[in-house]
Formats: C-alpha cells, structure tokens, sequence
C-alpha cells in the first residue's frame, strides 16, 4: 500500500488581517497545513472562524519578542518536524517626516519590518533545511521608492529587499528559495494599523500641513485599491515553483515606479516626484 503523501506545511506571520489572512485562506484551500501567526487575540476572529473548517492552526507569534519566536517554532517543530514555507507578512507603517520621528518610533518600526522578519526566519530555517522550502518575504514598492512621510517605513523595506538578496545567496546550498513580493497600493488595513510618530500630530511641527496632504493622497489612493487576494495568489504561485524569480513586483503601480526608478537619474525621478508632492520641490 502506497503510504500517503506528507502535506506541506507553511507559517504566515501576521495572519489576521490582508496579505497574511488571505495567503493562509488560499494556502488551506490548496491543501497545505497553514500555522498562522498572530500577535493580538482581539484580532484572530476571523482566523479562528477559518480554523474551525480548514487545516490552519492559529498561534500566538509576536516578532519582536524573542520567546514566542522560538515558542512557535518549538511547536510547529513538535508537532510537524518539518516546514515547507515561510512567508514573512508581519508588518507595520510609522508615519510622519524624518525630523518628527523619535528614536522609539524608529525602533520599533525596525523591531517588527526588521528584525522581527530576522528572527523567524532563524528559528524556521532548520526546519526548512530538512525538505528544502521557500521563504517569501513580503516587502514594498518603498523597498524601492521611498516617499514623503512614511521615510522609516522605507528605509526598513528597503532592509527586507537587501536581507532577502543576502538570505537567498546563503541559503541556495540548501536548496531553499528566498524570494521577495513587493507590492504596490492593495486594499489592507496598512493605513488604520498606521502608527504616528511622537512629534507628528504636534501642532508646532514644521511638517503638519504636509502630513495633513500625505494622509489625503493615501487615503485616495487606497480607495482605488485592489485585493488583497491578488497578492495570495502570487505567494501561491511562488511557493508552486521550484525556480521562483528572485523579485516580484504586485501590482501595475508597483511595476511602473520600478520601471520608473530604473529609467530616470535620481535627480529627474525626484523633479517628477515633485509635481505630486510639492513641498519637495526646490525652495
């Protein structure tokens, strides 16, 4: 009797809202195991639903605490001895302009986009050694093109594009994939989980005219916004090849600003970066 192929079994960080949600749904549907990392029982609601009917097993996983890192992986290595797939979602924006930012603000935007992403890939990857996996972090067109107001936010996805270059020439003799996702403007909860930097709601901030007309455009941007789901399927997709691409860009917006950036010198890229936001324009 032939015994029954393994099911592959991935991790999501960040599993309870958009990207992350979405991946672990369609994940399940496709018949892998799913641990679905969340770090706010408030917020699990929905995950937990999808738990009652499908192979995804929510657990607690707070990237920027060192135990429930390594906790998680001791579950999942106790329990299944094996992962297929990582897939670094979990994630954050600080908002407001560089000079209102404190220390604190920039901390923990690098804790969790950073560091965070560090950490759970070093506890998953001897577990993804034992099969050969994949490991898809979830980067940004900010990896890329930084803008006005959310320059901590780029800088750390800017992290997650050069760490995934790094992790991908390491981890290749093991016959694991690293890849990188960087999408565009997709419909999520980025901008409600938006956290405000210490002087940026001040109203003595050089900055608070601007930051005003930052949140507007994102507001409008995000209206025209498309789902999150699109995204799933490309991390599906990723996972299905044993040759993914080492860079994927999600989205027609995300696709041109690369283009963009890759046609024009930095100093016309700006000038053109101008016209949509005037407060950079030469004094």
């Amino acid at each position: 009797m032939t015994p029954p192929i393994p099911k592959k079994t991935a991790l999501v960080t960040g599993a309870t809202s958009g990207f992350g949600f979405e991946t672990t749904r369609l994940l399940a549907q496709e018949g892998w195991r799913v641990y679905a990392g969340y770090r706010n029982i408030r917020k699990w609601g929905p995950l937990h639903e999808l738990s009652k009917t499908m192979d995804i097993h929510p657990i607690y996983l707070e990237v920027t605490k060192p135990a429930s890192v390594k906790n998680a992986l001791r579950v999942i290595r106790r329990k299944e001895g094996v992962l297929d797939a990582l897939v670094n979602n979990a994630g954050f924006v600080v908002a407001g302009f560089l000079e209102d930012l404190s220390d604190k603000d920039l901390k923990a935007q690098f804790d969790t986009n950073v560091f965070g992403l560090l950490r759970v890939t070093r506890e998953s990857v001897p577990l993804l050694k034992l099969r050969g996996g994949t490991v898809v972090n979830v980067g940004s067109i900010s990896g890329r093109v930084s803008f006005p107001g959310i320059g901590a936010y780029a800088a750390s996805k800017f992290a997650v594009r050069s760490l995934s270059e790094g992790l991908r020439q390491e981890l290749r003799p093991f016959d694991i994939r690293v890849c990188e996702v960087a999408p565009g403007t997709y419909a999520t909860r980025v901008v409600g989980s938006t956290q405000f930097g210490e002087g940026t709601q001040k109203g003595n901030s050089p900055y608070a005219s601007f930051q005003k007309q930052v949140e507007e455009m994102v507001k409008k941007e995000f209206l025209k916004a498309r789902p999150a789901s699109e995204v799933a399927q490309l991390i599906l997709r990723i996972l299905k090849s044993r040759r993914p691409r080492p860079v994927y860009m999600a989205g027609p917006d995300a696709k041109f600003m690369a283009w963009l950036k890759w046609l024009l010198p930095d100093r016309v890229f700006e000038g053109v970066f101008g016209s949509f936001f005037p407060w950079s324009k030469r004094p």
